[in-house]
């Protein structure tokens, strides 16, 4: 369930969701949207009557610098419309004078019937306005553009410099900056208020991962305690282009949670598209890309196990489209041994490809050719099937099929054939070959129809070994 249609469920929270989003509501009161911030503002006092005093605060602060005073006096008469006491109290914190009273009381209310088709969710009212250009915040250290992570700018003040010297060790000082930075960005704020977690802390300052970062956290959900990767996405440029891909990775989630009963699939905790995409997983402990070659027998039950996830995958409709070995993890190692491997990043090639190249995200020594030419058709299971078999290359051998630069693996992988796994690992069992042969033919028409059947003939490899 997105964090946006979870946020017209809940009734708790609502004024640290002011203290998050206040600031660029209000100051989007007096400007184009003025009239969709103050309905946001209305409904947030609306679901929960304690907001209305800190937000009629905070409005009657806004008068004596406003430029335009209408808008906010318009929301302060709208609020008092429905909470008097609470206006009035707000004005008396504020020692706010009779000139300020009687303007108030002169001036109508919004009208807000134009906005009624929006309904009276509060986190796609305060989206509707917040969702801009001028005040996004991408989340902490996440750049706008695909695979940059901003880094903080060095310290203007060389007293303040001295001073994080004398304190203690710098790196040390500079991680608890970046932690704090991280709780404190509004991407942060909003999925801690929004999410399903009780409790959401950063335990490590963010790292640039495929598709965006990481931050590594704390958390409890439904009463459990555990380690969650909340991973942030990266953002095209435009602001439509944001929308459109913030919509098509949320679908994209919806799928991955929805084939997450497979033990091969890595879990979805939660996700949501608002502030930002965002997806929050299990820890993991590296992927194959960053693993040697096992040893024949474990290999062949690692490919076995993948297949059988792929096939569960396909089986609901789910095509991965950016199968490599770096979306193949492992979890931490537990006292019940090594465990198996885990499909990472379900379908999010599909979402990527529209707004980012390709090949920032999908390591082309494992792509198929339909991947580089439109001759070999369209992104389907097909090509899932060929990603398969160029893991299991990769499981058995310990190296890709095809290397070199760009250009020469695009060549090879439409025009050559890889050697032979028992070329390069020979303590291979013979059928290996033809399974990998068959796997990453081509011609769709020539591949296996399904994961399935390519767990079949891994899995007889794998007994034939007892």
């Amino acid at each position: 369930m997105s964090t946006g249609r979870r946020a017209g469920e809940r009734d708790e929270g609502r004024e640290a969701l002011l203290s998050v989003f206040g600031r660029p509501l209000l100051d989007a009161l007096d400007g184009e949207t003025g009239r969709e911030a103050a309905r946001a503002l209305c409904l947030l006092a609306d679901a929960d009557s304690s907001v209305t005093r800190p937000l009629a605060t905070r409005l009657v602060e806004r008068l004596s610098d406003a430029e335009d005073r209408r808008p906010f006096l318009r929301t302060l008469a709208t609020l008092a419309d429905d909470d008097r006491a609470a206006v009035r109290a707000a004005l008396d914190d504020c020692a706010a004078g009779r000139s300020v009273r009687a303007a108030i009381a002169d001036t109508d209310g919004w009208s807000f019937t134009e906005l009624a088709d929006g309904g009276t969710d509060v986190a796609g009212a305060v989206r509707q306005v917040v969702e801009t250009d001028d005040v996004r915040d991408p989340g902490p250290g996440v750049a706008q553009r695909a695979g940059t992570v901003e880094r903080p700018a060095a310290d203007p003040d060389p007293d303040r410099a001295a001073e994080r010297e004398r304190r203690g060790d710098p790196a040390a000082i500079d991680r608890r900056d970046r932690l704090a930075r991280a709780e404190q960005s509004r991407a942060f704020r909003a999925i801690s208020l929004l999410g399903a977690f009780d409790d959401l802390t950063v335990v490590e300052p963010e790292q640039a991962v495929r598709y965006g970062s990481v931050l590594r956290t704390h958390a409890t959900l439904d009463g459990e305690e555990r380690g969650v990767a909340l991973r942030l996405f990266d953002l095209p440029d435009g602001a439509d282009a944001r929308t459109q891909f913030a919509a098509s990775v949320a679908e994209t989630l919806a799928q991955w949670e929805g084939v997450t009963d497979h033990d091969g699939v890595v879990t979805v905790h939660d996700w949501g598209d608002y502030p930002r995409p965002w997806v929050a997983t299990p820890y993991l402990d590296g992927s194959l890309a960053d693993r040697g070659r096992p040893s024949v027998e474990r290999g062949l039950r690692e490919a076995t196990h993948l297949a059988g996830a792929l096939a569960n995958c396909h089986h609901n409709g789910v095509v991965h489209g950016g199968l490599d070995p770096k979306a193949v993890v492992y979890p931490a190692t537990s006292i019940d041994g090594l465990p198996a491997p885990r499909l990472d990043n379900v379908g999010l090639m599909d979402a990527v490809r529209a707004h980012f190249e390709p090949s920032a995200y999908l390591d082309p020594r494992y792509a198929a050719p339909e991947y580089f030419s439109r001759e070999y058709g369209s992104i389907d299971a097909a090509t899932d099937v060929y990603a398969l078999g160029a893991v299991c290359y990769r499981l058995l051998t310990g190296r890709p099929p095809f290397t070199g630069d760009y250009d020469a693996v695009r060549r090879r992988v439409l025009e050559a054939r890889p050697p032979a796994p028992t070329e390069v690992n020979p303590r291979l069992p013979d059928g290996v070959d033809d399974i990998v042969a068959k796997a990453t033919a081509k011609d769709k028409l020539r591949r296996y129809e399904t994961a399935a059947a390519v767990r079949r003939d891994c899995w007889r490899l794998v007994q034939s070994l007892d």
